[in-house]
């Protein structure tokens, strides 16, 4: 089972743990994550809020400053020890916990604990190790998932423009099948390039330096609702998810062929 020690000593997952159990005591002691606000706006009609200002400085200059509902995670990975019966897993480089309104079956964030780091733009090749070591721990959780279900397959990666500062790394489930997924914003932001796989992340700060953005949370709103495994158009939120509870069609051949989908093996 989970056991707790002192908040400063990681809470690594263990494979004798009864994993089941574990999830189930803190699944309601979660973030309230309001990166994509649960209940709020509909397929019709999306109500948008942003996180970030962007105001400039004396030398004229953007600078980005950020409302405080969005400050949570960031809190939370700079002040673990006040958040511990919140969190799955505390390391030196990061936290783990659940996405309190989940896009998918599964759906937990893997939170940078480093100073400065508030979203994929701000990476720079100085960074390559911290994401490396983001995405074994997020390979770790999803090993964990899927000894409980064989049958879900995972996807980690940045969205390009997040609502919630402090750099965090999404493990995602591919089925989608959340009443809290409800509108374009929500689907698009995890089916376009606008989310940033981890594996293309990396390779990309090795090649370049810099991580290349696509798209802001306002734009994607204007992108059509494609299934992610077929690429047929639906027309709505409730006929995609609709369609996507039966399409068996395969996922796209870049996505298999690049290693960036997690399945049980």
């Amino acid at each position: 089972m989970l056991t707790r020690c002192a908040w400063s000593i990681s809470l690594v997952p263990s494979r004798a743990w009864s994993y089941r159990s574990a999830l189930r005591n803190l699944s309601h002691q979660v973030i309230h994550n309001v990166e994509m606000d649960h209940g709020k706006g509909s397929p019709q009609g999306p109500v948008i809020y942003s996180a970030v200002h962007t105001d400039k400085d004396m030398t004229g200059i953007k600078e980005k400053t950020w409302e405080p509902w969005a400050e949570a995670l960031r809190k939370m990975a700079m002040h673990p020890e006040q958040h511990i019966d919140t969190l799955l897993q505390v390391t030196q480089e990061a936290v783990v916990l659940h996405d309190k309104f989940p896009k998918g079956r599964k759906h937990l964030l893997v939170v940078s604990r480093q100073e400065g780091l508030d979203c994929v733009k701000d990476l720079n090749r100085s960074h390559i190790q911290l994401l490396k070591n983001l995405q074994a721990l997020g390979e770790e959780w999803v090993q964990n998932l899927l000894n409980e279900d064989q049958s879900l397959v995972f996807r980690l990666g940045y969205h390009s423009e997040p609502s919630m500062r402090q750099l965090h790394l999404h493990v995602i489930s591919q089925d989608f099948d959340s009443p809290s997924l409800k509108n374009k914003k929500h689907w698009n932001s995890f089916t376009t390039s606008f989310f940033r796989d981890s594996k293309a992340t990396i390779e990309e700060l090795e090649t370049t330096g810099r991580v290349q953005l696509y798209g802001d949370e306002h734009s994607i709103q204007n992108l059509e609702l494609r299934c992610h495994r077929c690429q047929s158009t639906q027309g709505n939120i409730a006929r995609l998810k609709q369609h996507i509870r039966m399409c068996k069609a395969p996922f796209p051949s870049d996505l298999v062929h690049k290693g960036y989908l997690y399945t049980w093996k």
